[in-house]
């Protein structure tokens, strides 16, 4: 009898291929891309670079994000959300409309000194695009800035900040002197120590902003009350420092 080898010899079984969650595979996207643009720069990265060290194909990144603007909005976005969250956990245990500024003042210095390419990559690519004023993205720094905002209206309301001083000026006041205070550290050609940033940029603000008629207190009785408040400022800054994004 012929024995047809073909007709009996088993099929090869299938190959299980084994796909993350939709969840997870966003969060490699993300995390891939934030590497690839803090080292690359924005106009230098690629998404077949972001999908090489996500893992995925790359045609996988259009399934979840548009394009390569919309990615580094998100990478951008995802590192706002961490500090308002931060702030949404430490303000409301700090007494005073003073003592939360400057622990907001430290706060945005250390996160800008801890991710200086992502500080970057949002003054230069994200800011700077046409698209920006319609973005996500913008609403999260109007977010941002409202906290800011808040805590002047506690602090005028309190009798502790002037009420004559438009509170978006101080806004302008303190994230202005930020601004051009980090400069020279994004860029590589400076460095600062927070603590002594922060010391002497809110010395300055508070000098402006503050009621006058907090000046009956003696300037020796203020420095004691900031330095009472440091330390415990400086023990919330570092537990929050291990999730600093």
């Amino acid at each position: 009898m012929h024995i047809n080898h073909n007709e009996t010899q088993e099929a090869p079984p299938k190959r299980t291929v084994s796909r993350q969650p939709r969840a997870a595979r966003v969060d490699a996207i993300e995390e891939a891309a934030r590497n690839v643009f803090c080292r690359r720069g924005y106009a230098a990265a690629s998404i077949a670079e972001i999908a090489a060290e996500a893992g995925l194909a790359e045609g996988s990144i259009y399934k979840f994000f548009e394009s390569k603007r919309h990615l580094v909005l998100r990478v951008i976005e995802i590192w706002y959300e961490s500090m308002i969250s931060q702030f949404d956990i430490s303000l409301p245990g700090i007494q005073g409309a003073r003592n939360k500024l400057r622990f907001i003042i430290r706060r945005h210095l250390f996160c800008l000194k801890a991710d200086p390419d992502l500080a970057r990559l949002c003054v230069n690519e994200v800011r700077n695009g046409g698209d920006y004023y319609q973005s996500d993205l913008w609403e999260l720094n109007r977010r941002y800035t409202r906290i800011f905002l808040k805590v002047c209206r506690e602090g005028v309301a309190s009798g502790e900040l002037r009420g004559d001083v438009p509170i978006t000026v101080m806004r302008d006041l303190v994230f202005g002197s930020i601004d051009h205070h980090v400069s020279g550290m994004l860029y590589g050609r400076d460095d600062i120590d927070v603590d002594q940033s922060t010391e002497h940029i809110a010395r300055v603000v508070f000098a402006g902003i503050q009621n006058p008629a907090m000046g009956a207190s003696s300037e020796e009785t203020v420095v004691s009350r900031l330095d009472q408040m440091s330390k415990r400022l400086d023990e919330i800054a570092g537990l929050l420092g291990r999730d600093a994004p």
